[in-house]
């Protein structure tokens, strides 16, 4: 039965701190962890699996022999069964949390060339205000100066016509395009 206690602890212990560790933004695994793994993937044997199933084994080996008073092989056979149980569905789990990860919205700021945006911050001669843009449904702000000789009021529609640098553009009055 020590064998029990020995598997019940460690897995705990050792799947707690992984758990812990990987809530406060630490360390997250080896390159075989499953949140590592290509997207969709179902890996059975990851560490957290593993340790999954060590936990298991460890606790459901010490409920059928001292709870049910089992004999140490049924005790043994049983704790396996529920240690890969416990395994496929650490498993499952996060296979299911993979889904919920998101590589974000790449934007490159040059496929705002050409794009309408509109002015919330007051484009003044000579100076810098703020332009708002959508583009594939995502909101997007940028520094804007004007190219017209005019200062443009906040809520005109403006077309973006060229990059400054990374967070700057030029724009020019949305009717003045067509001209």
């Amino acid at each position: 039965m020590h064998i029990f206690w020995i598997a019940a602890v460690a897995g705990s212990v050792f799947f707690i701190l992984r758990v812990a560790v990987s809530i406060v933004g630490g360390f997250d695994g080896d390159n075989t962890d499953e949140l590592d793994a290509t997207e969709g993937a179902f890996k059975l044997l990851s560490l957290n699996s593993i340790t999954s199933f060590i936990a298991m084994f460890g606790w459901v080996g010490l409920a059928c022999g001292y709870q049910f008073k089992l004999s140490l092989l049924t005790s043994v056979v049983i704790a396996i069964i529920c240690g890969f149980i416990a395994m496929f569905i650490t498993a499952w789990l996060f296979k299911l949390a993979m889904k919920l990860k998101s590589s974000g919205v790449v934007f490159d700021i040059k496929e705002s060339v050409g794009q309408n945006a509109e002015v919330y911050v007051r484009i003044p001669l000579g100076g810098v205000g703020r332009v708002i843009l959508s583009i594939n449904g995502t909101k997007h702000e940028f520094d804007a100066i004007t190219e017209d000789e005019i200062s443009i009021n906040s809520f005109e529609r403006v077309v973006i016509t060229h990059i400054i640098d990374s967070h700057t553009v030029a724009v020019c009055l949305f009717e003045k395009k067509g001209s």
